[in-house]
């Protein structure tokens, strides 16, 4: 297996503000995937929120390279968090888990993850090695979440909905899954879901996205879901609506990019972003679920990795084995030249090669830590029946 490297940007290491530039819509991800395969690469990108992740096979030095094809240029390279193989792997599987989310355990993200794992480009050679390194993630990430408890209801979306309980009407920007979760979080509130397309959202039918000005003139609370690569109005009609108000609102913005910059907070609007809202929660994370995480990545990195492990145990052991036997030899060719039995200091110079060799293997067995088992495979590759 080649290396494992992967470039982090999340939140709380990096701010949504110096996030949102990297972060890839639905659109600008299949052209940044499409980028990278041109210029040979083969990369895992997830983007979310609160995160970027960039995982690809090969070393940190391919990063300034990568980093070109995805942005045009390297200089957010000193951003990142850089991980490397087994320790790479244990975050990745900590994302699918639902250890590394606000909201400990919700499910959004491993669903963002395998669409993640999906959406990765396949190269002319048609090497699997990092989609079945993910995959093992998934796996890991599937299993320790039994440690979890039942799966908690929602993300960001249950967090920018406990944040406008209070209001008696909330105005929800968008129809995808996110403004869907929020409604269904809001169900002592009237709520009006505003949306590009006509549809029956959250029971409702959708009110027309011209309508939106309107909204944030007149209510309240309202969560905008849209990322701001998707352009709302323009600047001059959210400042006159936002002019309009006479009542506080309460601004909730989901969106990466976001779709509002962030303003000057006054007495009339409060502003939530999505990094506002994952520091808001303190989420408990079970030993128990920590611990068997561990011990399963690093079962399944042992599996990845054991083509490789096992080409070096064996060069290794035969390096050993070579080494004893010149060492050996430069000590008996003296003795060789002037022995009048040849024989007899040949067979000494084997026996003397013979025991350095198997004197770890009969230590090891000798020893309490080999347990039957390890002896029993000890003998088993000696091939020995005590029978």
């Amino acid at each position: 297996m080649s290396r494992l490297t992967g470039l982090s940007y999340a939140h709380p290491a990096v701010a949504a503000d110096r996030r949102a530039p990297l972060s890839f819509a639905a659109g600008s991800y299949h052209d940044a995937q499409r980028r990278v395969a041109a210029d040979g690469h083969r990369v895992f990108l997830l983007s979310t929120c609160l995160r970027v992740e960039i995982v690809w096979a090969g070393g940190p030095e391919v990063a300034p390279d990568l980093l070109t094809s995805l942005y045009g240029d390297h200089s957010m390279s000193g951003l990142a968090v850089l991980r490397t193989d087994r320790d790479l792997f244990l975050h990745l599987c900590r994302i699918a888990a639902g250890l590394e989310s606000p909201v400990v355990g919700e499910t959004e993200v491993l669903s963002q993850f395998r669409q993640a794992v999906a959406g990765i480009t396949q190269p002319s050679d048609g090497g699997g090695d990092l989609a079945r390194i993910l995959e093992s993630a998934v796996g890991v990430g599937r299993s320790t979440r039994r440690f979890l408890g039942p799966a908690p209801l929602g993300s960001l979306a249950s967090l920018a909905a406990e944040a406008v309980a209070s209001a008696p009407r909330v105005a929800i920007l968008g129809g995808g899954v996110m403004a869907r979760a929020a409604a269904q979080h809001l169900s002592d509130a009237e709520v009006s879901v505003f949306a590009r397309r006509p549809g029956v959202i959250a029971g409702g039918s959708a009110h027309p996205w011209e309508r939106v000005p309107h909204a944030l003139a007149t209510y309240p609370a309202v969560i905008s879901t849209v990322p701001g690569g998707q352009t709302l109005f323009s600047e001059q009609v959210i400042v006159q609506a936002l002019a309009r108000r006479s009542q506080p609102l309460l601004l909730v913005d989901l969106g990466m990019p976001p779709a509002f910059s962030r303003p000057t907070e006054t007495g009339q609007l409060s502003y939530l972003g999505v990094d506002d809202l994952a520091e808001s929660v303190g989420g408990l994370r079970p030993p128990e679920a920590e611990q068997a995480l561990i011990t399963e990545a690093d079962d399944a990195w042992r599996r990845i990795t054991a083509p490789d492990r096992v080409g070096s145990i064996i060069n290794a052991m035969v390096d050993q084995a070579e080494r004893a036997v010149d060492e050996e030899v430069r000590r008996f060719a003296n003795r060789l030249a002037v022995s009048d039995d040849p024989e007899s200091v040949l067979r000494q110079l084997a026996h003397t090669v013979a025991r350095r060799v198997l004197h770890r293997p009969i230590s090891f067995v000798g020893s309490k830590a080999g347990g039957p088992d390890a002896i029993e495979a000890v003998a088993e590759a000696f091939g020995v029946d005590d029978a």
